[in-house]
């Protein structure tokens, strides 16, 4: 074997090293790509939850039952309350929107956010405040909702207590 003999075959070990190499690095970036999302999802979840702890409170609680049977009378701090509902809701799925969009937030997650901010706005009462804070948010977000609305269309006030007594008395026949 001649010297030039050895360069070839020391070149073509070198390339195929290089070639592992990329290999390697690409399968890297997209379990880093994965464990990216998973993270993004996983804040989006616990931010959910904190949300749903925070409205389980009696007194948000209360309120929510108020709206979703149809009340519309409420005192200021009342309403106050309410707003600050609204805005946490639409502050937590904007965020969820943005990462959409970005192609950090799946799909289901998505979905799942845009279900819940539809049942919010299906309320007259948080269709109403929506108007009045709507130029708060940025302007891709508020058309976004603005289209939202549109094709959601006005819940109907709900007895919580009376749905829940048919769904049981259906699961327990």
């Amino acid at each position: 074997m001649t010297l030039s003999d050895l360069a070839s075959i020391g070149s073509l070990v070198s390339g195929v090293a290089v070639l592992v190499s990329l290999l390697y690095l690409s399968l890297q970036v997209r379990q880093t790509e994965r464990n990216q999302r998973a993270l993004m999802n996983q804040g989006v979840v616990n931010r959910s939850c904190d949300n749903i702890r925070w409205l389980s409170d009696p007194h948000m609680s209360q309120l929510a039952s108020r709206v979703d049977a149809g009340e519309t009378k409420f005192s200021a701090q009342e309403l106050f309350q309410l707003r600050m509902r609204v805005r946490a809701s639409l502050i937590s799925a904007q965020d969820t929107y943005v990462q959409h969009k970005a192609g950090l937030a799946d799909q289901i997650t998505f979905d799942n956010n845009l279900t819940i901010i539809r049942g919010v706005l299906a309320q007259p009462v948080y269709r109403a405040i929506w108007k009045s804070a709507r130029t708060s948010f940025a302007p891709d977000w508020m058309a976004y909702l603005d289209q939202v609305i549109e094709a959601t269309p006005i819940a109907k006030p709900m007895d919580a207590v009376a749905l829940f007594n048919a769904d049981l008395a259906e699961v327990i026949r």
